[in-house]
């Protein structure tokens, strides 16, 4: 049964209406005898449909305004590095935008807990995200027309992964300076 819902799901990607509708009637079977994974893929379905991906837009407009007037050692835009040799390298939109923040942070200095809540105003509006789609198509595919509001755990978990990411690159301080040379070239 797992592989029939499996192929239904990798059909509608980028579609609405009865696949959709058929998957999550599966979901809900699924629940009655393995809730745990039910919820995990309900969770990651809001994301492959596109519910939840102006978030990870949102997070590119951010960085994008904090890397402004930074460049990398060979002339390029330090954000285009970022999108071009960091962020693709990544698989999840939840860690996809925890790159954004990364490297916002270690180009303004501003705490994990202040670009959280410049991204969170940022999504509260959708319209003004859906205007800069086209500027970062390259990111993923296109958000879906209509948008799921992240829960405060999802907001927690990209938190965590930047705040996470950020102590690991300062346990190492070359590999740390490797890196800030290479987007920043200090």
């Amino acid at each position: 049964m797992d592989e029939v819902a499996d192929r239904l799901r990798d059909s509608m990607l980028g579609l609405t209406g009865k696949g959709e509708d058929e998957y999550r009637r599966y979901l809900d079977y699924l629940t009655t005898f393995n809730p745990v994974e039910a919820k995990e893929r309900r969770e990651q379905l809001e994301y492959d449909m596109g519910y939840k991906t102006h978030v990870l837009y949102a997070a590119a407009m951010l960085c994008k305004k904090e890397l402004e007037g930074h460049n990398s050692p060979d002339g390029r835009s330090s954000f285009i590095v970022v999108m071009e040799d960091f962020v693709p390298k990544v698989c999840t939109i939840e860690k996809k935008v925890a790159s954004f923040l990364f490297f916002a942070h270690y180009a303004n200095g501003s705490s994990v807990s202040e670009l959280m809540q410049m991204l969170h105003t940022l999504t509260e509006d959708t319209d003004s995200v859906l205007g800069h789609v086209e500027e970062f198509e390259d990111l993923m595919f296109y958000p879906n027309e209509t948008y799921h509001p992240l829960r405060e755990d999802e907001w927690q978990l990209m938190q965590t992964i930047v705040e996470h990411n950020i102590q690991q690159y300062e346990k190492y301080p070359e590999l740390n300076k490797e890196l800030l040379h290479r987007v920043f070239g200090r």
